[in-house]
């Protein structure tokens, strides 16, 4: 799971909230209630507008026909309208809300600042992404959540499809002003990206996504639709891709950033990152310190998977253990078939022993599917996505069948649990589906808590009895061991200037992962810099509380209501996680 989009992330703590009107001034706030709940409802509507390609992928339905604004003219409305929500926010009092109301006011004020004070960091400049970038992302939102079932939802399509063009002249621009500035791209990440583009260019017409996704329209509708789309591939999507291939190869490329990969190589980088860690984690840490407890979290993983390879009875050190598994063709899938297969049956395992573990269990079902063809080859292992708004499109976990022989089976069980459940299916449907809690929130995307709580996950399997072996055990440890070298290479890469060839070759020597799978991660942290760090310092934090209540409460501690509590409200900082909880950490009602 990795939605950035919209994810909230520079929180306040919960005290400066509720404290930043002194008593004088509180009484001069227009009185709190329905007016908070209107402007809730306005705050959404207005991400939706800004974002309507996110809006379509959620399943609000007012925004089909329409693409973001990537430009100058984009940026100034989305700084004109978070200023107006921030001041109607700040002219609402927050004494009197309800106690969810009072965590929904600081979430939405934290989000508001975090979306104004990232704007001088000018991440648009240098935004160059094999993953998600516009070349990708725009057909994946289209084929993910377009609305194809009447005749208007087709004209929305086409209308969509024909903004494209300015969508592109606005991206590019972004860069070129960059590259005036001195903000650009890491060279791998533009040569994955040609290569993306490469491969799009050289898909028939019919099969493009925009011409599959009309296939979802009702039979007697095609045939009129059909013509309309085949013509905005021609004129609009396909020249729009090859205007950005041939930028980016001619005039980006020889620009490109080389060894000098990381965020602290551009002008103002390292304060950029140090904003992005704080995004990424909702805590107030160093990169220094991030940095170390990488390398203790390692040291003692390591421990851990030194026991597992005794076990194993095999008498060489670490290092060669890894490799004579990493070597060993029966470690890897056969067939594309035999890993959706393998996927599917981990998630039905988990599945079947979810009650004894969760009270709150999730209504939306989930399934699986291989990555599409267009873009298995720069994606990750697994990825998911969540269901759509009004639940009317399940939770999807994608796996990577691209070349199925590098794709190792003992991997699988931990991809499984983390992405389907019980990780981000279980706590990201369940939050789809409290009732009453407001948009903004149902869609929380805090990635310390979102993916802190997946990873954790990862070790609640081992708990639940899910790994049945000492490699399906040293997959989840090696991928314990990959979370916790992000901490170290994401700041060696962006705070301490690293090679990607260091990184690689650290990640090689701690993980059991493959070579291509590592450098797929690397280049992944190059061009998403403190993404990464939210995994393990989320799920540090959930198991610290976790610890601390089953102290408080002694034998009265039940895992159930622990795992419940934790989720009830959906994703939310760390720090009023930690509020969440007060009750089971002090062992008092």
């Amino acid at each position: 799971m990795k939605r950035l989009l919209l994810a909230a992330a520079l929180v306040l703590p919960l005290v400066s909230i509720r404290s930043s009107a002194q008593p004088s001034q509180a009484k001069a706030l227009v009185p709190s209630g329905s007016r908070f709940h209107a402007l809730e409802d306005d705050y959404w509507d207005t991400q939706m507008r800004l974002s309507p390609l996110y809006a379509t992928y959620v399943g609000y339905p007012k925004y089909n026909d329409r693409l973001d604004d990537p430009g100058e003219a984009g940026r100034v409305e989305s700084h004109r309208e978070y200023e107006r929500l921030k001041n109607a926010l700040l002219g609402t009092s927050p004494q009197g809300l309800s106690p969810e109301d009072t965590v929904s006011y600081g979430v939405m004020l934290s989000e508001l600042n975090r979306a104004l004070d990232g704007e001088r960091y000018k991440f648009w400049e240098w935004k160059v992404d094999q993953m998600e970038g516009p070349q990708s992302w725009i057909a994946t939102s289209v084929a993910t959540g377009q609305p194809m079932k009447t005749a208007e939802d087709a004209q929305a399509l086409v209308v969509r499809m024909k903004s494209i063009p300015a969508y592109f002249a606005s991206y590019i621009a972004n860069l070129r002003e960059g590259l005036r500035d001195g903000n650009v791209a890491a060279r791998v990440p533009v040569e994955k990206t040609i290569s993306q583009l490469d491969e799009l260019l050289k898909t028939k017409p019919e099969d493009t996504v925009w011409a599959k996704v009309v296939l979802k329209l009702p039979a007697n509708i095609q045939p009129a639709v059909l013509p309309q789309v085949m013509a905005a591939v021609d004129t609009h999507v396909t020249p729009s891709l090859q205007e950005l291939r041939d930028f980016l190869k001619n005039e980006y490329l020889p620009k490109a950033r080389g060894e000098k990969i990381g965020l602290a190589a551009l002008p103002g980088g390292l304060d950029a990152y140090k904003y992005l860690i704080s995004y990424h984690t909702t805590l107030n840490l160093s990169p220094e310190e991030i940095h170390q407890i990488g390398l203790d979290e390692v040291k003692s993983i390591r421990a851990e998977m030194e026991a597992v390879a005794k076990h194993s009875r095999y008498k060489g050190d670490l290092a060669s253990f890894l490799a004579a598994v990493r070597a060993d063709p029966k470690n890897y899938y056969a067939s594309r078939e035999e890993i959706v297969k393998d996927a599917q049956a981990k998630i039905d395992a988990s599945a079947a022993k979810l009650p004894k573990w969760f009270g709150l269990l999730p209504k939306t079902a989930l399934v699986v599917k291989p990555f599409e063809e267009y873009r298995e080859r720069n994606e990750v292992d697994a990825e998911y996505f969540e269901p759509s708004d009004d639940l009317a499109r399940p939770g999807i976990f994608y796996v990577n069948t691209y070349k199925p022989e590098t794709r190792a089976r003992f991997q699988m069980g931990a991809l499984a649990f983390h992405e389907g459940i019980p990780g981000h299916h279980l706590q990201l449907a369940i939050a789809r589906e409290i009732p009453g809690l407001p948009t903004f929130r149902r869609h929380g995307d805090y990635n310390a808590f979102v993916e802190g709580w997946a990873l954790y996950t990862e070790r609640l399997a081992d708990e639940m009895g899910l790994y049945k072996t000492d490699l399906d055990r040293l997959g989840m440890l090696s991928m314990q061991a990959w979370r916790a070298c992000r901490l170290v290479v994401d700041t060696g890469l962006h705070a301490f200037g690293w090679t990607r060839q260091q990184a690689i070759d650290y990640m090689k020597e701690n993980t059991a992962m493959g070579t291509e799978e590592i450098e797929a991660e690397v280049d992944r942290y190059t061009i998403w810099p403190g993404q990464a760090l939210a995994y393990k310092i989320g799920q540090r934090e959930i198991m610290k509380l976790r610890d601390e209540a089953k102290k408080a409460q002694g034998r009265k501690f039940d895992i159930k209501k622990f795992h419940d509590d934790v989720l009830k409200n959906g994703a939310v900082p760390l720090s009023l996680l930690r509020d969440q909880l007060a009750p089971e950490l002090t062992g008092k009602p």
